[in-house]
């Protein structure tokens, strides 16, 4: 499989990103375009064309073997078809890898984009070298994407590591999947900023934050600022991922977690009490030899991924 090039997309709510990837994992073109949600179906998934394709003229190659899409789930990784991604409502029910495979002529595989960042870090970021991993994306959502073996682990119908739909308070606030108290109610940017806001309006904390304009960015900046209540709300979030985190190991048995996304760029804010909660609340034996670190790729851990993922298919 010598002298393979591949494209992977990245399919984001704002934004589509591609990237054109060699054998070792260099990106050599690139190329994004917004995402039209506005202009349907089709205008999206003519922006995905458009983007292999400027990520392929950009590089100057005219020929490539396959095409990786990571894209919002749920959906099916095996048809290719988005089912109901949250965020995408024009894309419902969109076979993606059939519609593209005709507009390029190409090898077409599609996947979760947290698996996919999860497949980009295990080949050339914080998951390198192991073979048990998971990485766990905290962003507007909480996303994850498991790695077994060195394989991508899909479960019986592609949904697999859904990390955010963990259970982490029975009686907690209704998500949008269906069940309570899940871990995304929490810890995701989100929630965050849900929460904070609630208590600011619920309790009248001494902060110097405002519930107009209110981000994680806000709340980190105030953290560091030495702003009691926000250091408090990084770590109620932090204890609340440390919890997750240890039935996820508990379950799965992997041996390093990465966390991406924008909340796990408040470093040790965010990483020392999920850390401590994990040690404090893990199975003796197995918490000893788990290791939380920080994603290493940035935005481009999903491209990545999806150009290796498309490999799989030359």
């Amino acid at each position: 499989m010598s002298d393979v090039r591949t494209v992977g997309v990245d399919l984001g709510g704002t934004n589509t990103r591609a990237g054109l990837v060699t054998d070792s994992g260099e990106i050599v073109g690139r190329f994004r375009c917004p995402t039209r949600l506005d202009l349907g179906a089709d205008a999206v998934v003519q922006g995905m064309v458009d983007c292999v394709r400027g990520a392929a003229e950009e590089a100057g190659i005219s020929e490539i073997q396959a095409v990786g899409i990571g894209a919002p789930g749920p959906l099916d990784p095996f048809e290719g078809v988005l089912i109901s991604p949250e965020n995408l409502q024009c894309m419902h029910g969109v076979r993606l890898k059939e519609q593209l495979e005709a507009a390029l002529d190409l090898p077409v595989v599609v996947d979760n984009d947290a698996n996919m960042a999860a497949l980009g870090e295990q080949w050339l970021g914080a998951g390198r070298g192991v073979d048990h991993f998971m990485c766990v994306t905290l962003g507007t959502g909480v996303g994850g994407g498991w790695v077994s073996n060195g394989q991508l682990m899909h479960g019986f119908n592609g949904n697999a590591a859904e990390v955010g739909h963990i259970t982490v308070d029975w009686n907690g606030p209704l998500c949008p999947c269906g069940n309570y108290g899940c871990l995304e109610q929490y810890v995701s940017a989100t929630a965050m900023v849900r929460r904070t806001r609630e208590k600011l309006e619920a309790e009248r904390p001494e902060t110097a934050l405002r519930s107009e304009g209110l981000t994680t960015q806000a709340i980190f900046e105030a953290a560091e600022a030495g702003d009691g209540f926000a250091a408090h709300m990084f770590e109620e979030t932090g204890f609340l991922l440390g919890v997750g985190l240890v039935s996820l190991v508990n379950v799965l048995n992997v041996e390093r977690i990465a966390l991406a996304g924008g909340l796990a760029q408040a470093g040790e804010r965010i990483f020392e009490p999920t850390r401590r909660v994990f040690m404090e609340r893990g199975t003796v034996g197995v918490k000893e030899h788990v290791q939380i670190v920080s994603a290493g790729l940035g935005d481009d851990a999903g491209i990545l991924g999806a150009a290796r993922h498309a490999r799989s298919v030359v």
